[in-house]
């Protein structure tokens, strides 16, 4: 059974990504413009087999785009529901976890992370139809796909969970490839030496019956940046999306 991720799930398999043994740990964040800003299509694939022979997979795109002290993180949707939202369908208003606490415009918003200088965070999430910016709270980054670690969303993999992996031999074509075994978990992040980022990060278990694939490629540089339009947008709060 394949199964598409509703498009408000924003990140969730990246946050599952950061919650493994052998990524977690931000250590000491680098600094806010330490990396080269990239645009970036991040595809996500889980699959998995319970104890009853049941194969579930999930997949998800997300565009990412990363300046200096910020990230903004936008679903890229399948073309049949893209057409399906454009003539007026809306996604189940039941499923997932603002169903009955926020309001149905915060659902698949873009998501902007900022950071400052003395290491300041700022998430807002984008709502496009009413042209309002509505920045969130610690207590609901949750509730947005931010799992809560800037150097994840700015790295995808942070700078200190490479250094605890193992090298696995010299740079070929640009790329590093690291690599951490716990337990009967496996994790191998191919990494872009240039522009730092993981072009490619595998894990999965000892027999066979879990993974994830996250798969990264550039993307071109657009014309006007995703974020240009909410500059004029009104600003809020995400008390304003509470019912």
């Amino acid at each position: 059974m394949i199964r598409i991720l509703a498009p408000h799930r924003l990140a969730i398999a990246l946050g599952a990504l950061i919650a493994l043994p052998a990524l977690a740990g931000d250590g000491a964040a680098p600094a806010v413009d330490a990396a080269p800003a990239v645009d970036l299509r991040v595809s996500y694939h889980t699959r998995e087999i319970d104890n009853e022979g049941v194969q579930r997979e999930t997949r998800h795109v997300n565009r990412m785009y990363r300046r200096a002290g910020m990230v903004w993180t936008e679903r890229e949707l399948p073309a049949a529901l893209a057409k399906s939202l454009a003539h007026g369908h809306p996604p189940d208003a039941h499923d997932g976890p603002h169903a009955g606490h926020a309001h149905d415009e915060a659902r698949g918003a873009p998501l902007r992370v900022s950071r400052d200088a003395e290491g300041r965070e700022r998430v807002e999430v984008i709502l496009a139809k009413t042209r309002r910016v509505i920045e969130v709270d610690r207590a609901h980054y949750g509730n947005v796909g931010y799992a809560g670690s800037w150097a994840a969303a700015y790295w995808l993999v942070p700078p200190a969970a490479l250094e605890k992996m193992q090298r696995v031999g010299a740079v070929q074509a640009g790329v590093q490839r690291y690599r951490s075994v716990n337990g009967e978990l496996t994790t191998t992040v191919d990494w872009d030496v240039a522009l730092q980022y993981p072009r490619r990060i595998v894990r999965s278990d000892a027999h066979g019956t879990a993974s994830t694939d996250v798969s990264v490629t550039r993307l071109s540089t657009p014309a006007v940046p995703p974020w240009k339009a909410s500059e004029s947008f009104e600003r809020g709060d995400y008390s304003d999306l509470l019912d």
